[in-house]
């Protein structure tokens, strides 16, 4: 696991140069830097050069190179191609879908490069720029894997293990940012609540796998009848609920009818019985006379309650429907 924390160097320069601050880099070897590659004079990356890797303060030939999460420092003494660097370096698809830093230490006059140093500058002082932009490469790496160690927290705490949707502690967040959002170019929000019809009915014949495989591919027909930025929740259950933005004149039924319809799925084992879905649906405009001067909250609790009792009118009829409160 500590090796990948610890940066790889790829040295390009003129043999008398590295002859000159080698004994001082490869110090660096244990504990700073992970594996070094000298690329030799006559070419980056050129078939038949010949390359030596420096591994733990000892040398020896090779022409693999495995490019560490963690990143690169190039020191060099000339101008690199950035083709040349790409062909070296990711040597596989996956490497050139993820590439990793580069930190490029230039030993000579007007080089591009994080540091430039001069061409004479002594080995020990080149050995600590090195020093500091491995410490600098690992400070990198763990902001990099806290923000996705973050990302994948979030998720975990908003999201539904089981189809990917929302859940019920995201609906704050949600509600928050619809609202202003919708306030703030004078539309009106949609809510939408979803029920499967004689969803117990494949729990109890088929078993909860087969309920839980359901479940998962409606989530999925849900995600692809909706807009990007619309808000899909598993509200409880078998329940999915679904928030969206739209404009004061355009009619709501048709979009919830749609996503309602690619809800309904064909179960083979119940002899290609359809489950379908009802729904319920209740929509408010920030700043209508209904709203105003209640508290966000209250008018949530509301949205919510006047939903489910649409979606109980549509139960009661039958099912396989769509209703608006009131």
């Amino acid at each position: 696991m500590a090796r990948l924390f610890r940066p790889s160097l790829l040295v390009l320069l003129e043999p008398a140069q590295w002859t000159r601050i080698r004994e001082a880099v490869e110090r660096l070897v244990p504990g700073e830097l992970g594996e070094v590659l000298v690329i030799s004079e006559n070419g980056l990356g050129t078939p038949g050069s010949a390359d030596e890797r420096v591994a733990t303060g000892a040398s020896q030939t090779g022409t693999s190179f495995s490019t560490p999460r963690s990143g690169v420092i190039l020191l060099t003494d000339r101008a690199v191609p950035p083709e040349n660097l790409r062909r070296l370096l990711y040597l596989g698809d996956r490497d050139r879908q993820r590439p990793v830093p580069v930190h490029t230490v230039g030993l000579g006059h007007q080089l591009p490069g994080d540091v430039v140093l001069p061409p004479d500058t002594p080995a020990e002082a080149v050995a600590e720029v090195l020093r500091l932009l491995a410490k600098l490469a690992r400070l990198q790496l763990t902001f990099r894997r806290r923000r996705e160690l973050l990302r994948r927290l979030r998720r975990a705490v908003f999201r539904d293990s089981l189809t990917g949707l929302l859940n019920r502690r995201a609906w704050p967040r949600v509600v928050r940012s619809a609202w202003q959002r919708a306030k703030r170019t004078r539309q009106q929000i949609v809510f939408a609540l979803f029920d499967l019809d004689n969803f117990k009915l494949v729990n109890d014949t088929l078993g909860h796998r087969r309920g839980d495989e359901l479940l998962r591919s409606i989530g999925l027909a849900a995600r692809q009848a909706c807009r990007r930025r619309d808000y899909l929740f598993r509200w409880g259950g078998d329940e999915i609920a679904l928030v969206c933005i739209i404009g004061p004149n355009v009619p709501v039924e048709p979009i919830v009818e749609r996503v309602r319809q690619r809800l309904a799925t064909k179960i083979p084992e119940l002899g290609d019985r359809v489950i379908t879905a009802s729904a319920g649906v209740s929509v408010v405009a920030p700043g209508s006379s209904g709203t105003f001067c209640q508290p966000l909250a209250k008018i949530a609790e509301e949205m919510i309650q006047h939903a489910d009792e649409a979606l109980c009118r549509a139960k009661s009829l039958g099912g396989n429907s769509v209703c608006r409160f009131p």
